[in-house]
């Protein structure tokens, strides 16, 4: 078979690839106000706020409908996805004697979050969609289970209508015995614009069961706006939620502790002490440039899932595997990462492995950013040697800690997760990038094809 050429494709960076002048007139606006706070300045121009506004609206809205004038959710921007998952954990309560139920496939903010809470991370098994099996996390939940924490990883949903079935069961029962219920927090930093399938709600449902944003099913949510995201502005996050308590503490833990019993607020950081704030807000800067960005969302989900799609249906046409959807019938994945699986092959693990290394480095010639999944740095709960050695953070906190003792009987270490395990030693995945030509999705696609031919099925 003839050898593909190469060819120069476009950034796998999804918002950035779409800078241009609406970016720059909203960088300039800010500076021609001298106003970067979002607080206050010379002529301040309340971008962030008009930023959480918006994301409101169109996370209340339909897929590829208007967004409401009216929404129901309430948001806080952030300066960073870390900073959201630190705000949101403190807005939860979480703490000393606490565990957090969590995917083995994740980014390690996500882990490094629960630790800084002073909680103990509890890994849950994935399913075929390489996210929170849930199943696994009936079995993982405990009475000291505090909150459950989805990753749609990479831009695929996770059956999430069923893990918060099973929230909602656990919780039936620790309402009727008087105990706190478990909380959900999604983690979906990498899966703004996602949709799937579910009924809202932790402890009764909050809504009938059909398609809504991710995001919008937990009590919680984050999104991160860093640069590999479906939107960027270069660093950002949001938390929202729908609760107009929770989102009157992570209002106050986002800035300096205070939370607003009136608007407008006596003072602009609020008057109600609540807590010891994280410093964490948003710039005038960064909600410009998102605001920006918000209105190409859109597009740039339908790009990315349109080449998606395509390379998906040709895996097949090879014989291989994508990455299982949540909804098959109404898949809602981002398409920001084409993920397949390999044929059996080898039976040996270190065999497969090897293999798996062999044809992410045969599609790395041609720029196709590929990962051979059980390699994937700290994506990779057994990666994170942090969290294997159990580091603490300050005073032997969290491992140490009295309340904490129980630690002792989960490790993290390769072989805690089977099923996960045995996925990632068979899956390969590469980039979509949001601004592929026709040409473009054929040149990768003849690559696909060259080494499914001298690699997989030599």
């Amino acid at each position: 078979m003839e050898k593909p050429p190469q060819r120069p494709l476009p950034a796998e960076f999804p918002g950035a690839a779409w800078y241009g002048a609406e970016e720059l007139e909203a960088v300039t606006r800010v500076v021609r106000n001298q106003s970067p706070f979002r607080y206050y300045g010379t002529r301040c121009g309340f971008e962030a706020q008009q930023f959480e506004c918006e994301f409101a609206r169109y996370l209340a809205s339909e897929p590829g409908g208007p967004w409401p004038e009216c929404s129901g959710v309430y948001v806080t921007g952030v300066n960073s996805g870390n900073g959201a998952l630190d705000v949101a954990l403190d807005a939860l309560g979480v703490g000393c004697g606490d565990e957090v139920a969590v995917q083995g496939f994740m980014w390690i903010a996500t882990i490094a979050a629960i630790v800084r809470a002073r909680a103990i991370p509890v890994l849950v098994d994935s399913d075929d969609t390489l996210n929170m099996d849930p199943e696994a996390l009936r079995r993982a939940i405990t009475p000291r289970t505090k909150v459950v924490m989805p990753v749609p990883m990479l831009g695929g949903c996770a059956r999430i209508g069923a893990i918060m079935e099973v929230v909602r069961e656990a919780n039936r029962e620790r309402v009727a015995q008087g105990r706190a219920p478990i909380r959900v927090l999604e983690d979906a930093a990498q899966a703004l614009g996602a949709h799937a399938w579910g009924a809202p709600g932790s402890i009764e449902p909050e809504g009938p069961e059909g398609v809504y944003r991710v995001g919008l099913f937990g009590d919680a949510a984050i999104f991160s706006l860093q640069l590999n995201k479906d939107i960027t502005s270069g660093e950002g996050g949001v938390v929202v939620t729908r609760d107009p308590a929770l989102h009157q503490r992570v209002e106050a833990l986002h800035n300096v502790g205070f939370g607003k019993d009136s608007e407008p607020a006596k003072h602009w950081y609020g008057d109600m002490p609540m807590g010891w704030g994280h410093g964490r807000r948003i710039t005038e800067l960064q909600g410009a440039l998102a605001r920006a960005q918000l209105q190409r969302l859109d597009t740039i989900l339908a790009n990315m899932r349109r080449s998606h799609r395509r390379f998906e249906d040709h895996l097949r046409q090879r014989g291989l595997t994508p990455r299982a959807r949540a909804d098959v019938d109404n898949p809602g994945d981002t398409g920001y990462y084409c993920i397949f699986q390999l044929p059996p092959g080898p039976a040996d693990d270190d065999a497969k492995i090897a293999r798996g290394r062999k044809v992410a480095a045969a599609l790395d010639e041609w720029g196709l950013r590929p990962w051979f999944l059980h390699d994937f740095e700290v994506h990779i709960y057994y990666h994170v040697t942090q969290l294997v050695e159990k580091w603490p953070i300050a005073n032997g906190c969290p491992w140490d800690c009295d309340a904490n003792r129980f630690h002792a009987s989960y490790d993290y270490g390769r072989g805690a997760l089977p099923n996960l395990d045995a996925r990632l030693i068979t899956h390969v995945g590469f980039n979509t990038p949001s601004r592929l030509a026709p040409e473009d999705e054929r040149h990768i696609m003849a690559v696909l094809d060259y080494v499914c031919e001298t690699v997989i099925n030599e």
